[in-house]
């Protein structure tokens, strides 16, 4: 029942246009309001250029990144290789045979038998 006794919305109508005025206003529309078509083609040939001039530059600082990650990988490269040289030389310094001459160069002598230590007792044992 409510929606009953809402008031009925009212809208004015509209003069009639005749199509003379039609024709009119068309024509002020064209003649009044011509597109210059010179701007919009400088407005987006200055986009697009703007657009390759920062692929540009994104593209020559990845350039400038991917020869400095060659660079640090050339360095690396050359550490593990000085890191390799200097183990085999501690390896070849640890080889029993050269502890051995190291050994008897500094006036040590190869033992007979064996001593054993016992921290317990305070004695050696053989």
């Amino acid at each position: 029942m409510a929606i009953l006794a809402l008031p009925p919305l009212i809208r004015p109508r509209l003069r009639p246009v005749r199509a003379l005025d039609k024709t009119r206003e068309t024509e002020v529309f064209t003649s009044s309001q011509k597109l210059d078509t010179r701007k919009f083609l400088l407005l987006m040939a200055s986009a697009v250029t703007l657009n390759l001039l920062v692929i540009a530059g994104i593209n020559i600082l990845m350039t400038q990144d991917a020869f400095t990650l060659q660079e640090l990988k050339s360095q690396r490269n050359t550490a593990v290789d000085q890191k390799d040289a200097i183990l085999n030389l501690v390896n070849e310094k640890n080889s029993p045979v050269n502890l051995a001459k190291a050994a008897i160069e500094l006036g040590m002598k190869p033992a007979n038998k064996i001593g054993y230590l016992t921290y317990s007792e305070k004695v050696v044992t053989q």
